[in-house]
């Protein structure tokens, strides 16, 4: 009985021996997983390892080209060239400008010239203006040469050894007149007409013009119209003073003549062309007046 009293604590104190050093081999078994797959990191390792992670990525991405900068490999494009003036041709020597007084239409220069010499003048006109040219002497041989200054359109060959011309002007531009001298030494009288366009307003059949003959001369007007058109003209002025002529700038043809004193004028147009309106003082005065035109 005592032997069996002896033998049963040894037994429990073993069995409790036992189980602390298993207990203890566990918690330390689970004390050492706990610090192998739950490591401790630091700021300054995590600010290293987001630093490395971005540096792999980046080569990946695509990089952000500023808006300014241009690839090595491209062309920058050049810029748009500012043109040069034009190059303004200088007059010939000894060239003489005419200009018309305010408001005229027509001018007459005297001059002379020396056999096989020229005489050179410069007017100043408008692209589509009709121009009427024309030089007379005693012995009627001198001839004359037109061309543009500046553009160099040669309206009248001095080869055509012609002494007058008409025609419209192609260009604005100072147009270069030659008088070409004849057999003797001469004096002439060089008259030039160049007409002011009448105009009317978008979606109107009619205009008025206002002015004065200047000097004596014609008030000459250009009217462009159409075949079949009715052309309506009233000319008002002092009685007695002034009258209209009318004739077509193409066909050269006369609808009205001044001599009858007319200051009305009506007719259905014949052909397509300009025609040319004249307001013709008697006398040669100075006579202000009003041009009523109509064409429908």
């Amino acid at each position: 009985m005592k032997s069996s009293k002896h033998l049963f604590p040894r037994s429990k104190q073993g069995r409790l021996t036992v189980g602390l050093s298993v207990a203890l081999v566990f918690v330390t078994a689970c004390a050492s997983f706990s610090a192998a797959t739950t490591p401790t990191i630091s700021v300054s390792s995590l600010s290293t390892q987001v630093a490395a992670t971005l540096q792999a990525l980046t080569p990946a991405m695509t990089p952000t080209i500023p808006a300014t900068a241009i690839p090595a490999s491209a062309t920058p494009v050049p810029p748009t060239p500012t043109p040069p003036p034009p190059t303004m041709v200088p007059a010939p020597p000894g060239s003489i400008r005419i200009d018309f007084a305010t408001g005229a239409t027509a001018s007459n220069t005297p001059g002379t010239v020396a056999p096989g010499q020229v005489q050179s003048y410069l007017v100043r006109a408008l692209k589509g203006q009709p121009m009427i040219a024309m030089v007379d002497s005693p012995a009627h041989d001198l001839t004359l040469s037109i061309s543009g200054l500046q553009s160099g359109q040669v309206l009248l060959p001095a080869s055509n050894g012609r002494n007058a011309w008409q025609g419209t002007l192609p260009v604005t531009d100072d147009y270069l007149i030659r008088v070409i001298g004849g057999t003797t030494t001469q004096n002439f009288n060089l008259s030039l007409t160049i007409a002011s366009r009448i105009s009317f307003a978008p979606g109107a059949d009619s205009a008025v013009v206002s002015g004065s003959t200047q000097g004596g001369f014609n008030m000459t007007f250009a009217l462009y119209a159409s075949a079949g058109q009715t052309m309506d003209l009233t000319l008002d002025a002092p009685t007695g003073k002034a009258a209209l002529e009318v004739w077509g700038f193409g066909d050269g043809q006369p609808y009205l003549r001044s001599q009858l004193g007319e200051t009305t004028f009506s007719m259905k147009l014949p052909s397509t062309q300009d025609y040319i309106i004249e307001v013709v003082p008697f006398a040669g005065g100075a006579v202000n007046f009003s041009l009523h035109a109509r064409v429908k």
